[in-house]
């Protein structure tokens, strides 16, 4: 599910500051508080701003009254069409957010967005797996401990290789912050001036 405002980009997001569109991801480990960031800069509408996240299928599937654990691969699924969808279609600036963890979901993302003529601009949420366990706790919905170690263990080797994921395959801009800055964010900070 996306939550788009149509129109024109606003000032100073990415659209605007380069005459093209553009894909931000908002990447974090799950819990870290990327909805929550996603919901604090699009609290209003912003023309042609348009938010994808996998929580607003989740809370439209929940109330199927089905355990979350046994929804999570249409969670998934539903959402990843939603992505691709979204970055494919006409708005000027898309924020993703997304755990980021997974590579072969990033190269799919980053294609996808090169072949709209996105720029890419990376947002990462920087957090202890105990902080972003914190979060699951405070959302209601944790994932299992083997499958936060996985994320885990995929983040730490996501952060040593950022500099060498730049370039013509990987994004155009990465800002790194963590959970006490990101609650600082505005619109602007995240969408930054890709290519600008």
């Amino acid at each position: 599910m996306t939550l788009s405002t149509g129109g024109d980009p606003a000032p100073g997001a990415p659209g605007a500051a380069t005459g093209g569109p553009a894909l931000v991801v908002v990447g974090g480990l799950p819990g870290s508080g990327k909805t929550t960031l996603l919901r604090q800069v699009l609290d209003r509408d912003v023309p042609g701003v348009t938010g994808v996240d996998s929580e607003h299928v989740a809370e439209r599937l929940a109330g199927a009254g089905v355990p979350y654990r046994l929804l999570r691969p249409l969670v998934h699924a539903v959402h990843r069409v939603a992505v691709l969808r979204a970055l494919a279609g006409p708005a000027p600036v898309v924020v993703l957010t997304d755990p980021w963890t997974s590579t072969a979901w990033r190269a799919v993302v980053l294609r996808a967005a090169h072949r709209a003529g996105r720029a890419v601009r990376l947002v990462l949420l920087e957090t202890t797996p105990e902080e972003a366990a914190a979060g699951q706790r405070e959302r209601g919905r944790a994932i299992s401990a083997g499958a936060m170690r996985r994320h885990a263990a995929r983040w730490a080797r996501l952060q040593q290789a950022r500099a060498e994921a730049a370039g013509s395959e990987g994004p155009d801009d990465v800002l790194v912050v963590d959970r006490e800055a990101a609650r600082r964010l505005t619109l602007d900070d995240v969408l930054g001036r890709i290519g600008g």
